[in-house]
């Protein structure tokens, strides 16, 4: 599978569960910034233990570094919104 593909398909799992999980802190007064962290955790780990740098795979790169992965991780948080509508459009 293609590195951007698998990228995209990280980002979309991981947002579903969280789309799925948020329901247990969204009443919380604190409710976002927990979202926002559990976003972060979520990515940072997908991102270091599959190795998924997105600079890497636009071939701007010749190898993964670190840097691609931090930039990956902040590249899977911030796509809650778009793929919250792909999520909603598709109804699992």
């Amino acid at each position: 599978m293609e590195l951007t593909s698998l990228i995209i398909s990280f980002a979309t799992l991981m947002w579903y569960c969280i789309d799925r999980l948020k329901i247990m802190w969204e009443d919380c007064h604190y409710g976002r910034y927990i979202t926002m962290t559990v976003a972060a955790v979520f990515a940072f780990a997908l991102s270091f233990a599959y190795d998924l740098d997105m600079v890497f795979a636009l071939g701007f790169m010749s190898n993964v570094t670190t840097m691609g992965k931090i930039l990956t991780s902040l590249l899977l948080m911030g796509g809650s919104s778009a793929i919250s509508e792909i999520i909603e459009r598709i109804k699992f």
